[in-house]
């Protein structure tokens, strides 16, 4: 019984494990004095000139675009863009969390009886009486009771995005940050997450953070 019920709850944690991995959560921030697009042209290089030759950074950068042209932007090629996206991208070294897991379960019953008798004669010494009996309490209580702790590593992952005009001098239009926590450090699998987070009811309004879930394909 008692592996039983341990059996049932574990089953019942990594249900809740699955469910809770079937959405991406992030917080987007944004601030932005971004006008309507008219079509402006649009060239998209990273914050950190570094990565100017990455592969990663232009496959980052072909989402991001692919998001900027729904919204009616369009690329500048070889000609001057009217608008400068820079992006930028990173995952810490994690933290370590530690969680415990208690469940258990008791059982008790009892019973009891019990009876007595008594009698008496008389003899010349005297009334004699006899009394006995006996009888059983109330029997028992049991419980066990298990834990187990574990630990994870649980990482923060960036993604942020500036607009500014191609004019030396002039203010950025739009700052915009995705911030998530999970167990994976894979960036190349989470940032189609990221960029869509960044894109929900773009641009958004300026100067809130905004908890945006994503309901992820489950097959």
């Amino acid at each position: 019984m008692y592996k039983t019920i341990r059996f049932l709850i574990i089953i019942g944690v990594v249900g809740l494990i699955s469910a809770c991995s079937s959405t991406f959560k992030s917080n987007v921030s944004r601030f932005h004095e971004l006008p309507p697009p008219k079509g402006e042209t649009v060239v998209i290089v990273p914050s950190d000139p570094a990565k100017n030759t990455s592969l990663e950074f232009a496959s980052y950068a072909n989402m991001v675009g692919s998001y900027l042209a729904r919204q009616g932007y369009t690329p500048a090629g070889d000609k001057k863009p009217d608008l400068i996206v820079e992006l930028d991208y990173s995952v810490d070294d994690g933290k370590v969390m530690v969680r415990s897991y208690n469940f258990g379960y008791g059982y008790g019953y009892g019973y009891g009886y019990g009876y007595g008798y008594g009698f008496g004669h008389y003899s010349p010494y005297g009334y004699f009486g006899h009394y006995g009996g006996f009888g059983y309490p109330y029997f028992g209580y049991s419980g066990f009771g298990n834990g187990d702790i574990r630990s994870y590593v649980n990482y923060t992952r960036k993604l942020s995005m500036t607009i500014r005009p191609n004019v030396e001098g002039k203010k950025n239009l739009f700052e915009g940050t995705v911030e998530s926590t999970g167990r994976s450090n894979n960036l190349a699998k989470l940032m189609p997450n990221m960029v869509q987070a960044l894109f929900t009811n773009f641009p958004g309004v300026s100067g809130t953070t905004d908890k945006v879930v994503i309901e992820l394909d489950k097959n």
